[in-house]
């Protein structure tokens, strides 16, 4: 090996922190989860993307199937707009949707579900929905029922969601002001009986 001039042997180049890399992956397969689908997307395509060895996909994640759960939103996405005022939750949350229904969103949320035939897939979307949304919801539903409520809205959020994820071109053309208003007022129903 080379030494400098003072004879000491130069440190070699390392390679990207494990971290970045676990970064890198988590970055490509998301991006390639949204574009593709969970299926057709494979442990190698993700490493191609990262520029690494499939090897290191799964030394970062173990499986395709953990890597997927690990690019599914977690809780937050809603946090604002559910602490807001009961009385306008349903303009709210369609208003929310819409503002927030890119094609990355939209892209990963197909993603989801044709994944969701995978039992952990499943479980994993269900306990974000839960933690994310219907937790949250619940307490703050007056009147009866307000477990079932607040699924009831997490389905319409969940419906509106689907058919924006299909291209539905109809409904995104529409004018959101009208979609806002037709579609907030059934949720802010199921929400307070309003």
């Amino acid at each position: 090996m080379p030494r400098s001039q003072d004879g000491a042997v130069p440190a070699r180049a390392r390679s990207p922190r494990p971290s970045s890399t676990a970064d890198t992956i988590l970055r490509c397969a998301t991006e390639r989860f949204r574009r593709h689908g969970y299926t057709p997307t494979s442990v190698r395509a993700i490493a191609n993307d990262a520029g690494v060895d499939p090897a290191l996909v799964i030394r970062h994640f173990g499986s395709k199937e953990e890597l997927f759960l690990r690019t599914v939103p977690n809780r937050g996405f809603w946090n604002d707009v559910l602490a807001g005022p009961l009385a306008t939750l349903g303009t709210r949350l369609v208003e929310f949707l819409l503002s927030h229904a890119s094609d990355e969103m939209l892209g990963m949320h197909t993603a989801l579900v044709r994944a969701s035939d995978s039992a952990a897939v499943r479980s994993k979307l269900n306990e974000v929905v839960e933690q994310s949304f219907i937790d949250q919801l619940k307490d703050r539903l007056p009147g009866p029922d307000p477990v079932l409520r607040a699924r009831l809205i997490a389905a319409q959020i969940g419906g509106l969601l689907q058919a924006l994820s299909i291209s539905d071109e109809t409904l995104r053309d529409y004018d959101h002001s009208c979609v806002i208003a037709v579609y907030g007022r059934a949720i802010q129903s199921t929400a307070t009986g309003i």
